[in-house]
């Protein structure tokens, strides 16, 4: 079976999105800078004091791409990151967010390990019997969810076991289910 150079995808707002041979081209050359990137640095704590600590984990709600990403903190601890943006087409959109944060805060040895989807869902409406149909109540926090799935063309597909641990260590989604599956597809 020969590896199709393009495969399409339809977003969630019905977009046709399409990883050509350009798309890959620029993740593995985002990949390609920060691996040389990581053999020129000479120790974490030769980079500049970090600015402001980025956060682990930042996931938009509904079903977007996201990528897993490891680096080295400017105190030479290892950290795992899970970044999702709504309306990002390829999973480089996402990196190209999360790296130049990264960067310019002084985490050193960055590597995107991967990628896939993440679908956060706020849970079922809240409705107050005296407004008919009008949500006004917020959502059933018992019922938000987190599901990890699929992979990316151009990063492979991520350790969704470490993306969850990474979601649940973090805190901000303290009270969501989170799930993950390396059976459901792109």
């Amino acid at each position: 079976m020969a590896l199709l150079a393009e495969s399409c995808e339809m977003s969630s707002e019905g977009e046709l999105f399409t990883t050509n041979a350009h798309d890959l081209a620029e993740a593995a050359k985002l990949k390609a800078r920060l691996e040389e990137q990581s053999a020129k640095e000479l120790h974490p704590s030769t980079a500049a004091a970090a600015s402001e600590q980025v956060p682990t984990v930042s996931i938009d709600p509904g079903k977007h791409k996201y990528v897993l990403v490891t680096a080295v903190t400017p105190s030479n601890e290892r950290q795992v990151f899970v970044y999702s943006r709504r309306g990002a087409q390829y999973h480089k959109d996402v990196a190209n967010v999360l790296v130049p944060m990264l960067e310019s805060s002084g985490y050193s040895n960055i590597r995107i390990t991967g990628g896939g989807r993440i679908e956060r869902d706020e849970g079922e409406p809240l409705y107050d019997e005296r407004f008919e149909g009008v949500e006004v109540c917020g959502s059933n926090k018992e019922s938000r969810k987190i599901h990890i799935f699929g992979y990316s063309y151009g990063f492979g597909q991520a350790d969704h076991a470490l993306a969850k641990q990474a979601v649940d260590e973090s805190g901000t989604f303290k009270g969501y289910t989170v799930t993950w599956s390396n059976d459901d597809g792109y």
